[in-house]
């Protein structure tokens, strides 16, 4: 299958992922409309949307590459801070802005899809491929033969030439 072509694929799979999660999360709020108690209603809300910003979060990160994991704290400070202030300026009245928030719902919403959405994003970036020549070789060693380069460079040139065979570590 050519790169193009799983790529159309991946994407597909991501919308129908998207979709999916939207009509299941219209379902389950016109049951949770059903809740007497506004907070534990607006709690349901939040939880939902906050799942759905993390659904979004890996199906936009779908890729050949491998998963690299790093803490980001610009994305903890500017994304996740902020979302879960307005949260809790949503449900607690002493906070500032509680009164404009409770009158627009939308902040809510896109204040939990950021949290959803920032949390994975603030410990994990994506898929990027590492090439064997982007591994970095001491000055030190003058000669290129198999024994004296790094461990981990063999095994990125061998899983490069393996063509998208992955095997099973135990």
């Amino acid at each position: 299958m050519s790169k193009r072509a799983k790529e159309a694929w991946n994407m597909f799979f991501s919308v129908f992922l998207v979709i999916g999660y939207v009509t299941c999360c219209y379902f389950i709020l016109q049951l949770a409309s059903t809740i007497t108690n506004q907070t534990l209603y607006n709690g349901v809300t939040i939880v939902l949307v906050v799942f759905f910003g993390l659904i979004l979060f890996y199906a936009t990160r779908v890729g050949d590459g491998k998963q690299v994991m790093r803490f980001s704290p610009s994305v903890l400070i500017m994304m996740i801070l902020p979302s879960l202030y307005v949260i809790s300026a949503f449900f607690a009245v002493g906070l500032p802005l509680h009164n404009q928030i409770n009158e627009n719902s939308i902040i809510l919403y896109l204040a939990s899809v950021a949290l959803g959405y920032g949390i994975p994003y603030s410990f994990t970036s994506g898929f990027e491929m590492v090439d064997a020549e982007d591994v970095f070789y001491p000055e030190n060693s003058d000669s290129k033969d198999e024994q004296e380069k790094p461990k981990a460079s063999k095994e990125i040139r061998n899983n490069k030439n393996s063509k998208g065979k992955h095997k099973k570590k135990k």
